[in-house]
């Protein structure tokens, strides 16, 4: 049913975090593969991969990361979790995201249609909630600030979008498969985790 795709470059600790996040999805068989397109990594990025049983590919091109090639290789699923390294989606995401994909075919919904989730804060305190609040704001009045959030996309629309910007840099693709998409808010969350100093 998905294929997740992570982006990465030398995310060897923040990769953890967010394929621990997709264990119970594939042992429910509702997450056939993982793909990770790497920029060129120097850390062990590439062992965290394959201690996981994720794919390994490399996508360097002049201006950074393409997804394209690693897009094509998602070929288990019609559609594409695009999630950013250190995003750990809640336990449970990939039960709402079975009910948005069979929600949007059985409405024969147009293959643009992408679902997001958004993004928490495990701080505490009024502030913390204040600058949460304020950031959910930001990403709903501006999709394409949205380029850190976990992304559901139908291969089709994405594979599309790509083609025509093969060799653009990450944000940049990330940001035109925003613009060119249908938003479906999905209430599942997402948290980050960074590197521990």
């Amino acid at each position: 049913m998905i294929s997740a795709l992570i982006p990465n470059h030398n995310s060897e600790q923040l990769l953890v975090h967010s394929l621990s996040a997709l264990v119970s999805a594939s042992a429910e068989g509702i997450l056939k593969e993982v793909i990770i397109a790497d920029a060129g990594s120097a850390d062990d990025s590439q062992l965290v991969a394959d201690t996981s049983g994720a794919r390994w590919i490399s996508t360097t091109n002049s201006n950074g990361s393409s997804l394209l090639p690693a897009a094509q290789n998602c070929k288990r699923s019609d559609w594409v979790l695009l999630i950013q390294p250190g995003m750990m989606l809640q336990p449970g995401w990939q039960n709402e995201a079975s009910i948005f994909i069979e929600r949007a075919h059985r409405t024969r919904s147009p293959d643009n249609l992408i679902g997001l989730f958004l993004s928490a804060t495990e701080e505490f305190g009024n502030l913390a909630q204040i600058k949460q609040r304020l950031l959910t704001l930001k990403h709903r009045l501006m999709k394409t600030s949205c380029t850190q959030l976990p992304i559901l996309v139908q291969r089709s629309h994405l594979l599309r979008t790509l083609n025509q910007m093969p060799d653009e840099a990450l944000l940049a693709q990330l940001q035109q498969i925003l613009r060119t998409s249908r938003i479906h808010w999905l209430n599942t969350k997402v948290t980050y985790h960074s590197v521990a100093k």
